[in-house]
């Protein structure tokens, strides 16, 4: 019979090893396309041997796929199937055809962001039909202090104050960024009465978004919707059509989610 000090070993080499699978897929899902042994070694920083041990059990096991050509790989029908069952549990399938309609009302791209430890996670994308937009996949890593969909996420948060701390430095990206923490402060207060958030160029130059929370029963904040587009087709006096519309999906979202879910 194994001892505790024994069982416990082997629970820290086994999580160990489900934990570098996981890394291995997240470089995979992350790139978008084919990665090779020594690529996804550097990306997850695992020596090359195990990369490619852990490679060949999610080949066995469908997850991942080689090229025979190229002997690269990428994610296979399992990771897709998982995906997909993921899209309809957390929410995503009712989510959807939300933005699609918010995007063709409005005629710009609209995505949902889901708080990602000290960033945001862009979960959904509907691009704008137009020649000229802002393009942000699904899997984007966006900061908070500077974007619509970050601010709303921190003014709805739990604490203000110690989520504005938890954030350090705040970068600048433009001219128009906020890198005061008292005067983000202000503004994640003043998002909280109004219940939407502005960004105009903070994060990129000439680009605009209009954001609003998806809360729970609770009023915890689950996501944030935005709408966004080059400054020119988002002036100011637009703001005040596109919050209605913004806050409206935001709440119609929120309703269609399974009670309980966090997306």
């Amino acid at each position: 019979m194994a001892t505790k000090a024994e069982d416990a070993t082997h629970e820290s080499g086994t999580s160990k090893a489900v934990l570098r699978a996981l890394s291995v897929l997240r470089v995979l899902r992350m790139a978008g396309g084919e990665l090779g042994v020594a690529e996804i070694a550097r990306s997850t920083e695992l020596p090359t041997t195990t990369v490619h041990r852990i490679l060949r059990t999610l080949l066995s096991a469908g997850y991942v796929v080689q090229n025979a050509a190229t002997d690269r790989y990428h994610l296979g029908r399992e990771a897709y199937l998982l995906g997909r069952a993921v899209a309809n549990s957390l929410g995503f399938d009712a989510a959807l055809p939300l933005l699609e309609h918010l995007a063709s009302e409005t005629g710009e791209s609209v995505n949902l962001v889901v708080r990602d430890g000290g960033e945001g996670l862009v979960v959904l994308r509907i691009e704008s039909s137009q020649p000229l937009r802002f393009t942000q996949p699904v899997g984007t890593k966006i900061p908070l202090h500077c974007t619509s969909t970050g601010k709303v996420l921190l003014a709805f948060g739990d604490d203000l104050e110690s989520d504005v701390q938890s954030l350090g430095e705040l970068q600048s990206f433009t001219p128009a960024t906020i890198t005061s923490p008292g005067r983000l402060l202000k503004e994640l207060r003043a998002i909280l009465g109004q219940q939407y958030s502005v960004n105009r160029g903070e994060r990129i130059p000439g680009v605009c978004g209009v954001a609003a929370p998806v809360l729970a029963s609770d009023g915890g904040v689950i996501a944030a919707l935005a709408v966004q587009g080059p400054e020119f087709r988002i002036p100011v006096d637009r703001i005040d059509e596109l919050a209605p519309l913004v806050i409206g999906v935001a709440q119609a979202i929120a309703a269609a989610l399974p009670r309980g879910y966090q997306i």
